[in-house]
Protein backbone atom coordinates (compact mmCIF):
# COMPACT_ATOMS: atom_id res chain seq x y z
CA UNK A 1 0.00 0.00 0.00
CA UNK A 2 1.39 3.28 -0.66
CA UNK A 3 2.36 5.52 2.19
CA UNK A 4 0.32 8.99 0.40
CA UNK A 5 -3.11 7.71 0.37
CA UNK A 6 -3.44 9.31 -3.06
CA UNK A 7 -6.38 6.82 -4.90
CA UNK A 8 -10.11 6.62 -4.71
CA UNK A 9 -9.92 4.94 -1.41
CA UNK A 10 -8.75 7.82 0.79
CA UNK A 11 -11.40 7.18 3.63
CA UNK A 12 -9.81 3.59 3.64
CA UNK A 13 -6.19 4.81 3.98
CA UNK A 14 -6.67 7.22 7.05
CA UNK A 15 -9.29 4.66 8.62
CA UNK A 16 -6.11 1.62 8.29
CA UNK A 17 -3.45 3.96 8.54
CA UNK A 18 -1.20 4.04 5.30
CA UNK A 19 1.09 6.49 6.63
CA UNK A 20 3.02 3.65 7.68
CA UNK A 21 2.71 1.43 4.86
CA UNK A 22 0.54 -1.57 7.10
CA UNK A 23 -2.72 -1.90 7.65
CA UNK A 24 -3.42 -0.49 10.99
CA UNK A 25 -7.18 -1.37 11.99
CA UNK A 26 -8.36 0.86 14.78
CA UNK A 27 -10.92 -0.70 17.23
CA UNK A 28 -14.36 1.00 17.63
CA UNK A 29 -16.99 0.38 20.03
CA UNK A 30 -20.17 -1.14 18.74
CA UNK A 31 -23.02 0.54 18.70
CA UNK A 32 -24.63 2.39 20.99
CA UNK A 33 -21.11 1.68 23.22
CA UNK A 34 -19.35 4.87 23.87
CA UNK A 35 -15.27 5.01 24.20
CA UNK A 36 -14.63 6.24 27.40
CA UNK A 37 -11.02 5.09 27.75
CA UNK A 38 -8.58 3.83 25.22
CA UNK A 39 -9.59 0.00 25.56
CA UNK A 40 -12.82 0.05 26.75
CA UNK A 41 -16.72 1.24 25.90
CA UNK A 42 -19.37 1.51 28.67
CA UNK A 43 -23.17 1.36 27.75
CA UNK A 44 -25.19 2.62 31.02
CA UNK A 45 -28.66 0.80 30.72
CA UNK A 46 -30.57 4.44 32.60
CA UNK A 47 -33.23 2.02 33.84
CA UNK A 48 -33.11 0.88 37.24
CA UNK A 49 -32.57 -3.05 37.91
CA UNK A 50 -34.38 -4.22 40.80
CA UNK A 51 -32.16 -7.57 40.74
CA UNK A 52 -28.19 -8.35 39.81
CA UNK A 53 -29.76 -11.38 38.33
CA UNK A 54 -30.83 -9.54 35.13
CA UNK A 55 -28.99 -10.68 31.83
CA UNK A 56 -29.40 -7.49 30.11
CA UNK A 57 -25.47 -7.51 29.29
CA UNK A 58 -24.69 -11.39 28.67
CA UNK A 59 -27.78 -11.64 26.30
CA UNK A 60 -28.90 -8.24 25.29
CA UNK A 61 -25.83 -6.56 24.57
CA UNK A 62 -23.26 -9.98 24.58
CA UNK A 63 -20.74 -8.10 26.38
CA UNK A 64 -20.02 -8.38 30.34
CA UNK A 65 -20.95 -5.75 33.31
CA UNK A 66 -18.47 -3.66 34.06
CA UNK A 67 -14.52 -4.71 35.43
CA UNK A 68 -12.92 -2.18 37.37
CA UNK A 69 -9.38 -2.66 36.48
CA UNK A 70 -7.74 0.35 37.75
CA UNK A 71 -7.32 3.42 39.35
CA UNK A 72 -7.31 5.32 35.79
CA UNK A 73 -10.41 2.95 34.53
CA UNK A 74 -12.53 4.19 37.58
CA UNK A 75 -11.30 7.54 37.64
CA UNK A 76 -12.14 7.40 33.50
CA UNK A 77 -15.45 6.19 33.90
CA UNK A 78 -16.46 7.98 37.21
CA UNK A 79 -15.95 10.93 34.72
CA UNK A 80 -18.11 9.82 32.31
CA UNK A 81 -21.00 9.16 34.77
CA UNK A 82 -21.11 12.46 36.27
CA UNK A 83 -20.75 14.15 32.30
CA UNK A 84 -23.74 11.99 32.19
CA UNK A 85 -25.94 13.56 34.41
CA UNK A 86 -25.28 10.81 37.21
CA UNK A 87 -24.68 12.32 40.68
CA UNK A 88 -23.38 11.09 44.29
CA UNK A 89 -25.06 8.34 45.34
CA UNK A 90 -26.06 6.78 42.09
CA UNK A 91 -25.27 3.23 42.34
CA UNK A 92 -24.16 0.48 39.60
CA UNK A 93 -24.09 -3.00 38.86
CA UNK A 94 -20.78 -4.50 38.44
CA UNK A 95 -19.50 -8.03 37.24
CA UNK A 96 -18.20 -8.84 40.79
CA UNK A 97 -19.52 -11.24 42.98
CA UNK A 98 -18.65 -13.02 46.09
CA UNK A 99 -18.01 -17.18 45.57
CA UNK A 100 -19.50 -19.16 48.34
CA UNK A 101 -16.42 -21.48 48.15
CA UNK A 102 -13.72 -18.77 50.24
CA UNK A 103 -16.50 -15.71 50.55
CA UNK A 104 -13.89 -13.71 48.53
CA UNK A 105 -15.55 -11.52 45.77
CA UNK A 106 -14.35 -11.96 42.18
CA UNK A 107 -15.23 -10.57 38.94
CA UNK A 108 -17.67 -12.97 36.99
CA UNK A 109 -17.04 -13.70 33.40
CA UNK A 110 -19.99 -16.33 33.04
CA UNK A 111 -19.69 -18.56 35.73
CA UNK A 112 -15.84 -18.13 35.54
CA UNK A 113 -13.90 -16.39 38.42
CA UNK A 114 -11.28 -13.58 37.79
CA UNK A 115 -9.44 -12.16 40.69
CA UNK A 116 -9.86 -8.85 41.64
CA UNK A 117 -6.52 -6.80 40.34
CA UNK A 118 -7.57 -3.23 41.90
CA UNK A 119 -9.98 -2.37 44.90
CA UNK A 120 -11.60 0.91 45.62
CA UNK A 121 -14.11 -0.56 48.66
CA UNK A 122 -15.96 2.08 50.99
CA UNK A 123 -14.49 1.93 54.68
CA UNK A 124 -15.33 -1.36 56.12
CA UNK A 125 -16.29 -3.03 52.79
CA UNK A 126 -16.53 -5.59 51.95
CA UNK A 127 -18.79 -7.29 54.64
CA UNK A 128 -18.25 -10.31 55.88
CA UNK A 129 -21.87 -11.00 55.88
CA UNK A 130 -23.09 -14.02 53.35
CA UNK A 131 -26.20 -12.76 51.85
CA UNK A 132 -24.68 -9.40 50.67
CA UNK A 133 -22.61 -11.28 48.19
CA UNK A 134 -23.22 -8.73 44.64
CA UNK A 135 -21.00 -5.41 44.30
CA UNK A 136 -22.24 -2.35 43.61
CA UNK A 137 -20.15 0.74 42.23
CA UNK A 138 -21.41 3.89 44.16
CA UNK A 139 -20.54 7.32 42.61
CA UNK A 140 -18.55 9.29 45.31
CA UNK A 141 -16.30 12.64 45.57
CA UNK A 142 -15.57 12.04 41.96
CA UNK A 143 -15.05 8.41 42.06
CA UNK A 144 -16.79 4.66 41.52
CA UNK A 145 -16.39 2.91 45.04
CA UNK A 146 -17.20 -0.37 45.90
CA UNK A 147 -19.72 -2.26 48.38
CA UNK A 148 -21.11 -5.27 49.15
CA UNK A 149 -24.65 -5.43 48.73
CA UNK A 150 -27.86 -7.73 48.86
CA UNK A 151 -28.13 -8.64 44.82
CA UNK A 152 -31.96 -7.43 45.11
CA UNK A 153 -30.94 -3.65 45.64
CA UNK A 154 -31.91 -0.97 42.88
CA UNK A 155 -29.16 -0.27 40.32
CA UNK A 156 -27.53 0.74 36.90
CA UNK A 157 -25.90 -2.02 34.80
CA UNK A 158 -23.10 -0.41 33.07
CA UNK A 159 -22.08 -3.10 30.21
CA UNK A 160 -18.16 -3.35 29.08
CA UNK A 161 -17.06 -3.57 25.84
CA UNK A 162 -13.15 -4.51 25.91
CA UNK A 163 -11.00 -3.27 23.09
CA UNK A 164 -7.41 -4.59 23.76
CA UNK A 165 -5.60 -7.25 21.84
CA UNK A 166 -5.93 -9.49 24.63
CA UNK A 167 -7.03 -12.95 24.75
CA UNK A 168 -10.70 -12.41 24.96
CA UNK A 169 -12.68 -13.84 28.04
CA UNK A 170 -16.13 -13.70 27.62
CA UNK A 171 -17.73 -12.45 31.26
Amino acid sequence: MRSTCRSLCLWLCLYFGASTGLAMIAPRCKSPYVRVRENYCYYVDHQTMHTSFSNFCYSDKRTSRVCLDSVEEMRALASYLYESGYHDGSQFWSAGNRWAGDLQFYWNYFGRARALNYTNWEPDQPTPTMGLNCMLLTLNRGELVMSSESCYTEAIDICEQLLSNEPLVIH
